[in-house]
Formats: structure tokens, sequence, C-alpha cells
């Protein structure tokens, strides 16, 4: 009989570490504070100097890999950027996210001459760094090392890009890496409805939208990272940026003899981003999380125009005057005059190749939700209704050009801007003439773009919080009166376009019959009239090959509460309580808090999966438990009930035919590394107090232990404390 037990790779997600951040206190302004006696309004200074953008030397090899060379001798360093045309949007519909593990362990993976070890003992004990990755629609390399080692280093860079090892070890951790960020990404409210605004905009099967899965991650091998470097990272796919303290001549030969010799595979190709087309609104869609006491608002449509577009200097400030920071209209009016946003923002991008999208956004109280809303609308159709004013523009446009000299703060970020402007085939004063062009534009012309590509009237609008405090509902937002509910749930495996069979009635009954005689053979009415059991347990974990043993004491009620003590490898104990409403947790330290949404939901299925609480709720009317017949294991034949609880994932029970004991139970859980296939092995069965359960639990993942329990102590109808499932939260 399983227990009340947790298990231990589920405890990371139940601790939650709090700190308090001091702020410093104030100094005291002393009395006698020097005046000056000048007028600071009649200060003069000098002209500025013009300001010179570096116009770096272009090389092309005759491979097609084009060099841009930046000599600059101020600081004894050399550094590169390597711009590869390839990324995520590429990725195959089942195996997405395989640009990003690619990308990530091209670097940590090792080369063909060199384990990751090996690589990293190198670098390192050069003082250098060589980094990769891969984005939306390209991916990068980078190189920093000291002028006087690039000689030991550019070699091993080149390596990396030209022939990585992809190293097995690697690509695992990567995978799992890829695991861990895909459970924590419901974690960020404004991270959560940015992402599902992008889905409603264009689509959740669009690769400009799609996310990567547990099952497109398992999906993904080693093969297909070869194969994903051999088709997109190749010389005529790769722009090449050098800048440092080097002589141009040398560094040419330098770069000539590390990859003139390098030429593209047979299955290379030179790719063409695919279309990315918004679909059309209106829409009103909520992201229901209950967890928040504040709204994330994203409101906006697809964008019409290209960075090479005659009205993109006009676009550009039409947003600076709509969203352009303090002095913009969102938050003038909504958050200063109004009061009704935390924060307030919006953009309308532009692609160099492809238009972008406009989007507005706003962070607000709960119970102001659909007026802040409201208001954001508000604003943008005041952009199509009249010019702005001449002060409101020439604001906007100062704001721009005051910030046009941060383009070019680093050599890094100017040769990153002019290998763009080198991959889309735009001139190399782009940049410029858009600053030229923003000087000419006027109210006019900004009333006019706001009136062809501002459609408020077309706008999806995302809103994710907790319905129940909205002032009103979100219907006033739909001219239909439609709200669409986004489920943002992490799917465990790929959708199915075929709906397994419902289980017969027949089924059911054979289903029912074979669990009221385990519920006969643990105990019958002794179990069905426990009020209580008590449990303490010793768990040994496999852990990194080390066995880590802890503790648990549980009690469980028939009513579902539940106590638990859970002594942690640090030391700590912590205390999980559910008082039937809500579930606590306890950490020295830290008090008595509500355990997050994510726990909650770890937690529910697993409570099922306990054969007390299962069998003593075989009557819910959204329990079903199906016959599948019998299989043998281990030699021995066994019943299997198919059992699909309320909440989770179905599971497995397999029972011994002849004393009606459970021998097995195969079910998903979620892990550290995303969901797994568990097996628990039920062994050593012992009577209690007229009540039969198994004294030694055994669990498996992927056929290999993971971990071992066995009961200590066990109790039936122990008394119990009147407070024991009680909460102070003041404590």
């Amino acid at each position: 009989m399983t227990q009340l037990r947790i298990p231990l790779w589920m405890l990371a997600l139940t601790l939650a570490c709090t700190g308090l951040l001091a702020a410093p206190a104030a100094a005291q302004a002393p009395d006698d504070v020097p005046v000056s006696e000048y007028d600071a309004t009649e200060l003069t200074y000098p002209e500025l100097r013009d300001f010179q953008v570096p116009e770096p030397e272009r090389v092309e090899l005759d491979n097609g890999m084009t060099i841009l060379l930046l000599q600059d001798n101020e600081l004894p360093l050399v550094n590169a950027t390597a711009r590869i045309a390839g990324g995520s949007v590429y990725d195959p519909a089942d195996k997405v996210g395989l640009a990003s593990v690619a990308g990530q362990v091209m670097r940590s993976g090792g080369t063909e001459s060199l384990t990751p070890d090996e690589l990293n003992q190198q670098l390192e004990s050069l003082g250098a760094s060589v980094e990769t990755g891969m984005g939306s629609t390209s991916g990068s390399a980078f190189m920093s090392t000291l002028s006087d080692n690039v000689d030991e280093v550019l070699p091993l860079f080149a390596e990396v890009l030209r022939a990585p090892r992809f190293d097995q070890e690697q690509v695992d951790l990567a995978k799992n890496q890829q695991r861990s960020a895909i459970s924590r990404r419901n974690d960020n409210p404004q991270q959560i409805a940015q992402r599902e605004f992008d889905q409603v905009l264009y689509g959740e099967e669009s690769p400009y939208a799609r996310t990567s899965e547990y099952y497109t991650i398992d999906a993904i091998e080693r093969a297909d990272l070869v194969d994903f470097h051999e088709q997109y990272v190749h010389p005529e796919n790769i722009i090449l940026s050098v800048w440092g303290d080097f002589d141009a001549e040398a560094m040419q030969a330098q770069l000539e003899d590390a990859f003139a010799d390098w030429t593209p595979s047979d299955d290379a190709v030179t790719p063409e981003p695919p279309e990315r087309t918004a679909d059309a609104g209106p829409s009103v869609n909520l992201i229901p999380k209950d967890d928040v006491n504040q709204s994330t608002i994203f409101i906006g449509h697809g964008g019409d125009i290209t960075r090479e577009h005659p009205d993109y200097p006009a676009v550009l400030a039409m947003n600076e005057v709509l969203s352009g920071g303090f002095s913009g209209r969102l938050f003038q009016n909504v958050r200063r005059d109004q009061g009704l946003a935390y924060s307030v923002f919006g953009t309308y991008s532009a692609g160099y190749d492809r238009p972008g999208r406009f989007y507005s956004g706003v962070f607000t109280r709960s119970g102001r939700t659909v007026d802040a809303a409201e208001s954001v609308l508000e604003e943008i159709r005041g952009m199509r209704e009249a010019p702005p004013s001449q002060e409101e523009l020439d604001q906007a446009r100062d704001a721009y050009l005051n910030s046009f000299v941060f383009n070019f703060d680093s050599k890094r970020q100017i040769l990153s801007r002019l290998m763009t402007y080198e991959y889309y085939g735009y001139p190399t004063d782009f940049l410029q003439g858009l600053v030229d062009d923003m000087a000419d534009i006027t109210p006019e012309d900004v009333h006019r773009v706001a009136q062809e590509y501002l459609r408020p009237s077309d706008a999806h609008i995302v809103v994710l919080g907790r319905e129940s405090d909205f002032e009103r509902d979100l219907t006033t937002l739909a001219d239909n009166g439609t709200v669409h509910t986004i489920d943002i749930s992490i799917p465990t495996s790929p959708p199915s376009d075929e709906e397994p069979a419902a289980a017969t009635e027949e089924e059911q009954a054979e289903g029912r019959a074979l669990l009221d005689d385990v519920q006969q053979a643990l105990g019958g009415e002794t179990l069905a009239n426990a009020s209580a059991l008590r449990i303490v347990e010793e768990t040994t974990l496999q852990q990194q090959g080390q066995e880590v043993v802890t503790e648990s004491r549980s009690t469980l009620a028939a009513d579902g509460r539940f106590y638990l003590e859970q002594d942690l490898p640090n030391g700590i104990t912590l205390t999980i309580i559910d008082d039937g409403e809500t579930l606590w947790l306890q950490v020295p330290g830290q008090g008595t808090q509500e355990a997050p949404p994510q726990v909650r939901q770890q937690f529910d299925p697993q409570r099922w999966r306990e054969l007390p609480y299962l069998l003593a709720r075989l009557d819910h009317e959204d329990l079903t438990v199906q016959a599948t017949g019998s299989e043998t294991v281990d030699g021995t034949e066994l019943h299997t009930v198919r059992v699909t609880p309320p909440v989770g994932d179905p599971f497995t029970l397999y029972i011994d035919p002849e004393s009606n004991l459970p021998q097995r139970m195969d079910y998903t859980a979620m892990t550290q590394q995303g969901p797994a296939q568990l097996t628990d092995l039920f062994t050593d069965y012992q009577e209690v107090d007229g009540v039969t359960m198994a004294f030694t639990t055994r669990t498996l993942r992927d056929g290999e232990e993971a971990q071992s329990a066995t009961v200590q102590e066990a109790t039936v109808n122990p008394d119990i404390a009147d407070d024991l499932f009680s909460v102070d939260t003041e404590e």
C-alpha cells in the first residue's frame, strides 16, 4: 500500500527562498551646504565635436565568408563575433528547441580534437572566452582574448565553428536545462502574457510564436544537432567581424588560414525565413491566474512595414509620441493623470525583411483591469483622431535623436549593426539616413501614419489576472461579447488527433470490482472506517551516483487532510499541511506560506495515487477506473486497471489475482527534468491493526532505481491533536 510521501525531486519546487533587502538610511543633509554665487543659466559650453562612426575594412573569402575588420589599438584585446544565418524558426515542428540546444552545445560540447573539459581548460589557461548561441532567425559565436594570445585562441574559435564535437553528455545536459526552463515558464506573469499574445497574434504553430515542449525536447538526438550544424553553419551563411589590437593585414592572413579551406557540406542551405502572418482581430483573451493581485494586459495587432519603408521614420515618431517613456501619452495620461498603471509601455516594431507588430501593455491592479485596458485603447484611438502638437513631436524627436549616440557606445555594437545591414542588404549609412529623415517629420506625417498603421478596432487584447477581482466583466471589451480563455498548462505529451477509446460500462464495472477486491485485501471495513493513518518512513534517494537518506512523518486523515514533516538532506525539516482548503508550507526561518500553484498542481495528482485516498473515493463522479486485461510481469500474470483521476494523468495499477494486493503502479510525474515515466513496486506487505500495507516501495525511472521507501512505524487511528491540520499564518 502506498503511503503519503513526497518524492524528493518534488521538494525543490516547494522551497521558495525569501530575502530582505535593507535600504540604507538616508544621509542627514548638513546645515551648512555651500551655495554657488554664479548664475547657472549663463554657463557656456564648447561645441561638441563631430562624431565619426568607425568604418571597418570588408573582406570576402573565396568560400563566400564575409569578414569585417576594425583595427583599434587602444586596449590589448582582440574580439570577434560571427553572425550565423540559422535559428529556431527553422526547427522541425516535432523538435522545437533544436536550434537552442545546438547553439549551446556547439561550444559546451567540445570540438573534434578537444573534449569539453580540454577546451574549457585551454581557454581558461589563456584567459579567453568563446561562446555560441542561436536566436530566432540568426545565431552567433563570440571570441574574446588578449592580443598576445590570439594566435592560440583564434584556431580554437575556428574549430568550435567548423567542427563541434556535440558531446553526448553535454547534449543531455542542455536538454535537461531546456526541460527545467519549460517547467518554470509560467512563473513570470509578464513573460506569460507576452508569449500568449504572440500565439494569439501569429498562431500557436507559427515558427515565430511556438514554444518548445517536453516532448519536442525529448525527440532531439545528437544526430539532429550534427545535421543542423551541417545545414546552417557554413561559410556562405556567416558574416564575421573582428576588432581590437591587431594589424589588419596580418589579421586578414590569420583569418584566411583559419577559414579559407572551409567548404560547405552537400546538405548546406542558405535559409529563407518563413513568412510571419498575423491573424486579424479583434479578440479578447483571458489567462486566468489566481495567485496574482495585479493584471498584465497586452493590446495590439500585426505590423505593416519593414525598416526600409518610406513611412518608417514617421512611424518611429508616432511610437515616441504614444509610448516614448515619461513624455509619451501612455505614461502621461494612463499612469500619471489617471493612476491606472504601475507600468505602461508600447512599441511599433518593424523587421529588416518582414513587418513587425504593434502592441501596448499595462500592469495595473486587478480592480482596475477593464478601466486600464479601455484607457490604453482610448490613447491609441486618440493618435488617429488628430495630429500631435508641435511640442509633442519635438519632444519625441529630441528623445530619439538624443539617444542616437548610444547606438555606437562599443565597437561590438557598431560591428553588430553593420553585420545586420550586410546580411539584409541595407546601406551602411542607413541609421544616419534615418536620423536625417526624422528631422523632416511633421505633425501631419504622424497623424497620417497613425490613421494608416494603427488599428485599435482590430486589436487583440490579452489579459492575465484574477478574474474574480476585476471591476467589470471582460466582455465589455469585446464587440461580440466573447472572451476566449487561454489554457497555459504545460502538456506532457504531443497532441493526438485520435481520442482514446472511452471505457465501456463493462470495463468500468470490472475495474471497480477489482479495486473493491483490493480494498478487501488491504483491510476491508477496518481500512474503510479508519479515521487516519500515521506513517514514519525512511527514503533512500539515488542522486548523482550517491545515496541520500531522509525520514518523513506523515498523518493522512480520512477526509483528505494531511500533515507531513519531511527531513531534507541539508538538515532542514519541511512541513506540508493540507487543511482541507489550502496547501501550506512551513520552512524554518521563513514562516508559513501558501504553496505556489505549481506545487499544488504536483501534489493533487500525487494524492490520487495514494491507495487509501483513492479507495475512499471510488464513487467520485470524475474518477474513471477501467479493467484493461492482464499483463505478465517478471513471470507473474497480473490484472491491470487504468485509473483516470479527476486531476493529473491516468495511471495503471497491477494487481496480483490470488492475493488481490497491488504489486506495481505505472504513472507519469513531473520531475526537475520534466515529465518522466515512473514505476512503483510494492513489496513486504505487513498487517498493522487490521490494515495491510506495503512496507517497502521502490520507485524506478526509465527502468533504473530512483528511490526506495521503507516504513519504520505505522499506526492506524492514531490520536490526533485538534490543531494538527490548523495553520497559524501569523507565526
